[in-house]
């Protein structure tokens, strides 16, 4: 069961670290377009900014669950 919690948690770490290069292309996009405001810019920095932390977090929990499955059981009727 920590083996598939720690599988959820790196396929969300994986859509985060899309959703971030999706808004940086976006940000890519609206550069190019001389009516967006400066504040959206900075309102996207934060966004990508944001995505980008928690798949970093998300990836290092994944791991630590992965390690913590493959592990050394504890001994029977004991945790």
């Amino acid at each position: 069961m920590t083996r598939d919690h720690g599988a959820v948690l790196a396929a969300d770490a994986r859509t985060m670290a899309e959703c971030a290069d999706r808004l940086r292309a976006l940000a890519a996009r609206l550069r190019t377009h001389d009516a967006a405001p400066d504040w959206l810019f900075t309102a996207l920095h934060e966004h990508i900014t944001a995505c980008v932390v928690a798949s970093e977090e998300l990836a290092e929990a994944a791991a630590r669950l992965r390690a913590l499955a493959d592990g050394p059981r504890p001994p029977r009727g004991r945790r």
